[in-house]
């Protein structure tokens, strides 16, 4: 599997990274996690075209993680993108009315043209394909949201949080995963409820047993703190901060 960062920050204007977007790809599929600000433009800077996408996954529904969903759907009608296999989005219940809420905005400009949009409504569940398994479970942030947990067929796993407080069910996620993706909204001195520090961070991947972790959706305020060692208190493993077009295979 290989990881790409499309977006390490949040929805707060930031020279330095774009809204939450992460791209794997596992068995020569491409599943896109979360489509922030700025996700589809780092796709095409990492030499991905939009039509390439296999399928889509969405963490919660806040605007931050889904404003480019329509734009994508509306690219997909250039004929320079030209998509004929289906696009399956899988998403917390109440997704269709966000899909609902933008065509009766937009109409015709996003509907598919040449492909079929399915669209599955999930809460806790496992979906399975040929060459990967996805778990879901809800974690601690808004009342649907939910983190996922990606297994390549070889037995390599990605956990991701999405945005979440600290929460078992994020633990139960990134359980010996080789890569943990999580959120790390704010510093330990500027903790907000429903997201995470640095040391909560390193605490969850202490728990889990999890190889590496990978820290992201940094707000603006991170750059004047130092991140990496208030996680060290924590969590002795490998630890990454996340950056724009950054690639980790797994």
């Amino acid at each position: 599997m290989e990881l790409v960062i499309l977006g390490s920050g949040t929805a707060a204007p930031y020279t330095k990274r774009g809204g939450p977007g992460l791209l794997i790809r596992v068995e020569e599929e491409n599943l896109l996690f979360d489509s922030g600000p700025g996700s589809l433009r780092n796709l095409a800077k990492a030499g991905i075209s939009i039509s390439e996408i296999d399928r889509i996954f969405y963490t919660h529904f806040h605007v931050d993680h889904t404003l480019e969903f329509a734009l994508l759907l509306f690219i997909l009608r250039n004929l320079e993108y030209k998509k004929t296999h289906p696009l399956c989005v899988t998403a917390p219940r109440g997704f269709q009315k966000i899909y609902d809420g933008f065509h009766q905005a937009y109409g015709e400009w996003i509907e598919p043209k040449g492909y079929e949009l399915q669209i599955q409504e999930i809460e806790e569940e496992t979906i399975e394909s040929e060459g990967w398994k996805v778990t879901s479970k809800r974690v601690l942030h808004t009342e649907n949201s939910i983190g996922y947990r990606i297994e390549s067929k070889e037995g390599k796993v990605i956990s991701y949080s999405g945005d979440t407080d600290y929460c078992e069910s994020v633990i139960h996620l990134a359980r010996e995963a080789d890569l943990l993706v999580l959120e790390c909204s704010f510093p330990d001195e500027r903790k907000v409820k429903g997201h995470l520090t640095p040391s909560q961070g390193g605490e969850i991947a202490s728990e889990a047993k999890v190889k590496k972790l990978l820290l992201t959706h940094f707000y603006p305020i991170c750059d004047d703190y130092d991140i990496l060692a208030q996680c060290r208190k924590t969590f002795s493993g490998d630890v990454i901060l996340a950056e724009d077009l950054m690639r980790i295979s797994v």
